[in-house]
C-alpha cells in the first residue's frame, strides 16, 4: 500500500473534496456504517465499510451539533440539506419526517439514513423499501448503527454490541470502540459482494466541538481495493493504531490511502 496523502494544514480539506467530485465517494450501495458522540466530551465518531470504491463521504457532521449518513442508493441533497437543519437546531424526528417523506425529491424508498444530535437526544433512522439484501438499524443514546446489503443478519447486532454501551472514559476509547465495532461487522461478513473479505473501501472520522467540519481532527480512508483483495477494515485498524500510537495529538491528519498505486496514482 503506497499511495499516501497526509495533512497537518489548513489546506487540507480540499483533498478529500476533490477525492468526491471526482470517485462520487457519496455512492455506497451496500454500506454498514456507525455514528457516536461522546457524552462527556462531544466529540464525534463516524465511520464505514463497503465494497464500493470508496465510502467515505456517505456522512456529513456539524461539530457540536451531530451528524448524517445518508447511504444505499445515497444522495448529496439529503445529506446537505439534513446537516443544514442540524446546525439549525430542527429535532431529529422532524428531520427525518422532511428526508423519508414519499412526495420529497430524495427518493427515500432507495435511501437510508441515520441521524444523530450531540448530547441526550435519542439517535434515528430510516430504511427505504426499496433497499436490498439483509438490512436494518440499531439504536441507542450516544450510538446508531445500520447496514444494508449484508453477507449476514449478523452484523447489525455485532457492530452494536461492539460500542454499547457508550461508557467510554475519553475520546481515544471511543474511537477504539468505534473500530472494534467496524472489526466485527467484518466478522460477520460485511458487504455480500466482497464475499472473502467483507470490504473494499472503509473511513473513520473524529470530530471535536470547535473543529471546522472541513478540518476533523482525524481522517483516515482507505479505498480503491480491488474487491475480495483485501479486507480494508483490516488495513483501517492498523493505520488507526499507527495515529494512536503517534499523532493523536495532531490538530488536523486527513490520511487518504489507495493501495496498488504510486505517488502519482499510477499503477506500481
Amino acid at each position: 500500500m503506497s499511495r499516501v496523502r497526509r495533512h497537518h494544514s489548513a489546506c487540507a480539506w480540499r483533498l478529500p473534496l476533490l477525492l468526491c467530485a471526482l470517485l462520487g465517494c457519496g455512492s455506497a450501495s451496500a454500506t454498514w456504517s456507525i455514528a457516536a458522540d461522546n457524552p462527556g466530551t462531544g466529540t464525534i465518531a463516524v465511520a464505514g465499510a463497503s465494497c464500493s470504491y470508496m465510502v467515505y463521504g456517505i456522512a456529513q457532521a456539524v461539530p457540536g451539533k451531530g451528524v448524517v449518513i445518508v447511504q444505499a442508493a445515497s444522495s448529496d441533497k439529503a445529506r446537505t440539506d439534513a446537516a443544514g437543519w442540524l446546525a439549525d437546531g430542527m429535532p431529529l424526528p422532524e428531520i427525518l419526517e422532511r428526508l423519508s417523506a414519499a412526495d420529497s425529491d430524495y427518493a427515500p424508498g432507495e435511501q437510508q439514513y441515520a441521524l444523530l444530535r450531540v448530547g441526550d437526544a435519542l439517535p434515528v433512522g430510516f430504511t427505504g423499501d426499496a433497499v436490498e439484501g439483509f438490512k436494518g438499524s440499531r439504536s441507542a443514546r450516544h450510538v446508531t448503527v445500520q447496514a444494508n446489503t449484508m453477507a449476514s443478519d449478523q452484523v447489525v447486532p455485532r457492530t452494536f454490541a461492539a460500542l454499547h454501551p457508550a461508557d467510554w472514559t475519553d475520546d481515544a476509547s471511543m474511537a477504539d470502540a468505534v473500530i472494534a465495532a467496524l472489526q466485527a461487522g467484518a466478522a460477520a461478513g460485511g458487504d455480500k459482494r466482497c464475499a472473502r473479505t467483507g470490504s473494499a473501501t472503509a473511513f473513520l472520522s473524529l470530530y471535536r466541538p470547535t473543529d471546522n467540519p472541513r478540518q476533523p481532527w482525524l481522517t483516515l480512508a482507505i479505498y480503491g481495493l480491488e474487491p475480495g483483495s483485501q479486507d480494508a477494515v483490516s488495513l483501517l485498524a492498523q493505520r488507526y493504531r499507527s495515529w494512536r500510537a503517534q499523532d493523536m495529538g495532531a490538530a488536523s491528519t486527513q490520511l487518504f490511502l489507495l493501495p496498488g498505486k504510486d505517488a502519482d496514482g499510477a499503477p506500481e
